[in-house]
């Protein structure tokens, strides 16, 4: 559903980190990091250490113990789940649970924006914006989030926009 180098790359340019070469290894499809002779691999792994980088520990949790636990939860999510979607009914799986678990939040971990909403929002952007207005209301609290993460200065630099109507205007479709 994504591009993960282009995710990272778009992460470490928000986060403001430069000098850093991302690799895809062609085997596995995994992003690797090169550090002074040493290798890290995996999007979580790429995107907490870009994060510890730059200094932004109100991304990775900071001291929170449970936070980073959820953190970790939802950026494995997202390789798991998200990109490993094969399919319509695939993705309307994931949209369908996401949609359930955003009904009582603003953000996938605790009350403010953390890089599992950055990475999420790129693994999800291709789905959310091929949705049709009917369906994108049939998912209102996941639109709802989308809607607020795009609009995050510099977030979703490298997509375009997704559209939404904040008027519901079919009749009978439910959150």
């Amino acid at each position: 559903m994504a591009d993960i180098k282009q995710d990272l790359k778009t992460l470490s340019k928000y986060l403001d980190v430069s000098g850093i070469k991302i690799n895809v290894n062609c085997e596995t499809k995994a992003p690797t990091l090169s550090l002074n002779g040493t290798t890290v691999t995996g999007l979580s792994s790429i995107a907490t250490y870009l994060a510890k980088t730059a200094g932004r520990r109100d991304l990775i949790g900071g001291n929170d113990a449970v936070e980073r636990a959820l953190i970790a939860q939802w950026l494995e999510y997202r390789v798991t789940e998200i990109d490993s979607c094969h399919g319509e009914k695939d993705i309307s799986t994931v949209l369908k649970e996401l949609n359930t678990y955003l009904s009582t939040r603003t953000y996938f971990v605790g009350d403010h924006f953390t890089l599992p909403d950055m990475l999420l929002a790129f693994g999800l952007h291709s789905a959310i914006s091929g949705l049709t207005h009917q369906e994108k209301e049939k998912f209102g609290h996941l639109s709802r989030w989308f809607d607020n993460i795009q609009s995050l200065e510099g977030v979703l630099q490298h997509q375009p926009r997704a559209y939404f109507i904040k008027n519901l205007i079919y009749a009978g479709v439910q959150c």
